[in-house]
């Protein structure tokens, strides 16, 4: 039984020796990732931006999720029918993630729709289901933040009102350098409206 532990923390942090030695792709074990985020402000404004630049497959976003998600169910307001959905995309909203591989991007895609819908009842709209997805497709991205910083692009949310986003596309080149320079701004619209590239 003691020679069990080891292995199951080992299969948590690395998928493969090859993706070590290719990559130097090591996962944050959940103790180091709890530890790390108790250090931190990162949940303590659940509205703040986060991002993390090498997320793998999503440990330490969806424990950020999960606790943002904890401290949006403290109130009242936020967490009424009526305003559920929306503030849950809020929240969402504001996480960023970016890995080299492909496969870490759609399970960390996998497992922070499992975080959302252990928060929501199973009956959630389509339109809250197609604006969750795009999010995660402009804050959860492929790219190289080492060589290919040129060829990555973040999508700022913003909520004028309730019930509504405002998008606004950077380049993370100008971002590096301090220049706010827009590179593409959607209309104003509701997340029952919101689809992709529109």
């Amino acid at each position: 039984m003691s020679t069990e532990a080891p292995k199951e923390r080992k299969s948590k942090q690395i998928k493969s020796k090859s993706r070590v030695r290719n990559r130097g792709e090591v996962f944050t074990s959940e103790r180091e990732v709890n530890n790390i985020l108790a250090l931190t402000q990162a949940t303590s404004n659940r509205y703040w931006r986060f991002l993390e630049p090498a997320c793998g497959d999503g440990n330490f976003l969806e424990a950020i999720l999960r606790q943002r998600l904890d401290h949006l169910k403290q109130d009242r307001i936020e967490w009424h029918t009526k305003n559920r959905e929306f503030s849950v995309l809020k929240v969402l909203s504001t996480i960023y993630g970016v890995d080299i591989a492909e496969d870490n991007i759609a399970e960390c895609k996998k497992r922070l729709r499992g975080v959302i819908f252990d928060y929501l009842p199973k009956k959630t709209s389509k339109e809250f289901l197609l604006a969750m997805e795009e999010i995660m497709d402009t804050n959860l991205i492929v790219g190289d933040m080492l060589n290919g910083t040129d060829k990555i692009f973040f999508t700022e949310y913003s909520t004028p009102a309730k019930g509504l986003f405002k998008r606004r596309v950077y380049a993370l080149t100008d971002m590096e350098l301090g220049i706010e320079s827009v590179i593409k701004e959607y209309p104003t619209v509701s997340y029952k409206e919101m689809t992709h590239g529109e």
